[in-house]
């Protein structure tokens, strides 16, 4: 069996399970990632994400953003950036290319090596002084059941205040950030026009203008994190190529804060160069969802999807052409996995 082209892709908010990796803590990519983003933050986040990874009774994603929101996107960022070096240590999966979308893109930079994980964190401690520093009114995100045209199109008509195009993620499925107030009448006038609709968990506001200032402070506390060459290509959603130099990269950092994702564009690119398998490195399926509606051909993967054990992964890779191992082949005489 040919091994498929892949695009490793890299969740944000909506990926998060209580103790996800509980059943593979222990292997050291895990471990080891783990640790590095736990010392990185110390005491500075209400919650270590650890903990969040691998307690199955860790408080859910609606608790945590009530009282430990950056709790939870260290949980997002740590948990996606584990899989992955689980996937190419213990696997020797190596992607033709990554893909984060929102927080995801701070995972997907990590794993290509353009900042190390402690670092990745302490970008994240930055995000969260730069949006103190720079506060606005409480916002949030509201996912729609509609096409981006019509979303901008029912933007435009109901002219509400610091409303943006926050994610356009399928043809049927865009996200609108801004807020509070404004939301509660947006979601509103879609409800009268039969248009589905549901807040995020999500209180800090990403993917809108309001934040230009707070990202413009995020990209100068980022300046004493070292960025290196990505050993991966990565996929900018915003720029619809790779990220080409440094200044690209760290602008991608904080664009996240600023920018809309452009996600269905996204996967039309890589599907242009060939790329056959969407491997989502989250707890559940969330991006590949969208990946199968931009394009009914592509084939999406979730190896390290909550609650797996190593040999699950294992046996997920190998029935997507991505490790020609036997699940059984990777434990020994105990039935205990090796390596």
């Amino acid at each position: 069996m040919s091994v498929p082209r892949t695009a490793i892709v890299m969740p944000g908010v909506g990926s998060y399970v209580p103790g996800a990796l509980r059943r593979l803590q222990d292997r050291p990519a895990v471990r080891d990632t783990l640790d590095e983003v736990d010392d990185a933050v110390g005491d500075r986040a209400t919650l270590p994400a650890s903990r969040l990874l691998v307690d199955p009774h860790a408080p859910d994603a609606h608790e945590l953003m009530d009282r430990h929101e950056l709790a939870l996107h260290l949980a997002i960022y740590a948990g996606a950036l584990a899989a992955f070096r689980l996937l190419e240590g213990d696997f020797g999966v190596h992607p033709d290319v990554l893909l984060g979308h929102s927080l995801g893109e701070m995972a997907a930079l990590a794993a290509a090596g353009v900042f190390t994980a402690g670092d990745g964190a302490r970008l994240y401690l930055a995000r969260a002084a730069a949006c103190t520093l720079y506060t606005c009114d409480p916002g949030g995100l509201l996912t729609l059941r509609l096409a981006p045209g019509h979303t901008l199109e029912l933007l435009c008509s109901a002219q509400l205040p610091g409303l943006d195009l926050a994610c356009d993620n399928s043809a049927k499925h865009t996200v609108v950030s801004g807020p509070d107030e404004s939301l509660a009448t947006f979601a509103a006038l879609a409800e009268r026009r039969a248009v589905a609709s549901k807040p995020l968990t999500v209180r800090t506001l990403f993917h809108n203008r309001l934040r230009e200032s707070a990202a413009t402070e995020w990209r100068r506390l980022g300046t004493d994190v070292e960025f290196h060459p990505p050993r991966y290509p990565v996929l900018s959603p915003l720029l619809g190529r790779d990220y080409a130099d440094e200044r690209e990269l760290r602008d991608g950092v904080v664009g996240q804060l600023r920018h809309p994702v452009r996600y269905r564009n996204a996967v039309t690119t890589l599907r242009e160069r060939g790329i056959e398998l969407f491997v989502e490195t989250g707890a559940r399926d969330v991006l590949g969802a969208f990946a199968r509606a931009a394009d009914p051909r592509v084939r999406t993967a979730v190896p390290v999807a909550a609650g797996a054990d190593f040999a699950a992964v294992a046996g997920t890779l190998r029935a997507y052409g991505l490790s020609p191992l036997d699940p059984a082949a990777l434990a020994g005489p105990s039935g205990v996995p090796t390596g």
